[in-house]
């Protein structure tokens, strides 16, 4: 049987401007470890996955694979730092185009999601190779209301929405021919999945964790070091 190629995106390219600071939330320690690192830490155990591609700040290209070379010195996975774009999509674009040829599944992480577990990979995975698109998603807590200036003026019934999280999970023939048509028409979205919807394609869901949070606050990384504290992963 012909062995699976799969390669898992850790976009680490983001200015972490919402965290505030002189350090990027990315680089961030959680515990003594950098943010990055929890995350890296599961794609590389991850038997799934066979090579890491990390865009990240051209300004930090360096300090990043400095960073991944101490911690993953041992491992025998494949892995690149490459310079991201101006926006999210543009560091992906890149990513896509630097994977294998013979890649066949893409996982699209967000380098300050430090919780998300080998059992989930596996389930999205699974999934992946029947739908050829999935996404991790979670139910809505608040009831959600939609605003004008500085009026409430509709509030939006929640049965049918949730939130959707990251590793998005794609076959690359889908996802590349979704990034090149978006790119070709103009349209712009910060969900890799949108863009497959775009396409036309359906994407499945599948819930998981609301520990899969991604960290883009002082609040977060409070939740974040008592998750670690707790052992709740």
């Amino acid at each position: 049987m012909e062995k699976i190629l799969n390669t898992a995106i850790v976009c680490a390219a983001g200015s972490g401007m919402r965290m505030g600071g002189s350090v990027k939330k990315q680089w961030l320690p959680l515990k003594g470890v950098p943010i990055i690192i929890h995350t890296l830490k599961k794609f590389f155990r991850s038997p799934i996955i066979h090579n890491i591609i990390i865009p990240a700040p051209e300004e930090d290209l360096k300090y990043c694979q400095e960073l991944v070379a101490q911690y993953f010195q041992d491992s025998a996975k494949p892995w690149l730092v490459i310079p991201g774009g101006l926006e999210r999509q543009d560091s992906i674009f890149a990513a896509l185009q630097h994977c294998p040829s013979d890649t066949h599944l893409v996982f699209i992480h967000d380098a300050v999601r430090p919780f998300i577990t080998e059992e989930l990979i596996q389930e999205l995975y699974e999934i992946a190779l029947k739908e050829q698109a999935v996404v991790p998603v979670t139910s809505l807590k608040n009831t959600i209301k939609k605003i004008a200036e500085d009026y409430i003026v509709e509030t939006v019934p929640r049965e049918n929405l949730v939130q959707a999280l990251t590793p998005q999970v794609f076959t690359y023939k889908l996802i590349m021919s979704a990034y090149e048509k978006a790119y070709e028409d103009g349209y712009i979205s910060t969900d890799d999945s949108a863009l497959v919807e775009y396409y036309g394609a359906k994407v499945r869901y599948q819930f998981c964790s609301a520990l899969n949070l991604k960290i883009t606050d002082e609040l977060d990384l409070f939740f974040a070091e008592k998750i670690i504290e707790n052992k709740l992963i």
